[in-house]
């Protein structure tokens, strides 16, 4: 192990707090100061992908539990971000689609997402963006 290895356990450890933190309160997507959690922005981002998709595959991609995505997908449906409609092939299966406010909030969380990581990796060079890739990478690898 390298010398920096306090440091960068304090690091992670701060910005895992950062991140919780930032969830509890809500994150602010610059539309009239609109606030999501980040469960509520990954479903936004997962519809906003694949222009539709269905509330089973969604469970399945995002691996968290049924009524948690079904509550928030409720929510997102009354605040008119998502509509929910019957499958033409199978009427049993509701499929999601964003809504015309669901899209604008969707190219806002990208356009944050990339500003945000524009900001990070300014000033780096090919060879830490390898090194970065490759920490991320094993902390995925890990968690789980």
């Amino acid at each position: 192990m390298a010398n920096y290895y306090n440091e960068i356990n304090r690091m992670i450890e701060k910005i895992a707090h950062k991140v919780l933190i930032s969830d509890k309160r809500k994150f602010k997507v610059a539309r009239k100061n609109q606030e999501f959690s980040l469960l509520e922005m990954f479903i936004i981002k997962k519809i906003g992908k694949n222009e539709i998709k269905s509330i089973y595959e969604l469970v399945k991609e995002m691996e968290i539990d049924r009524g948690l995505v079904t509550s928030i997908i409720k929510k997102l449906v009354i605040t008119g971000y998502i509509k929910k409609e019957k499958a033409q092939e199978d009427k049993r299966v509701n499929m999601l689609r964003l809504t015309v406010s669901g899209k604008e909030i969707y190219n806002e969380i990208i356009v944050g997402q990339q500003e945000f990581f524009e900001f990070i990796l300014s000033d780096v060079t090919l060879n830490e963006e390898k090194a970065i890739l490759k920490f991320l990478s094993k902390i995925n690898q890990k968690i789980y």
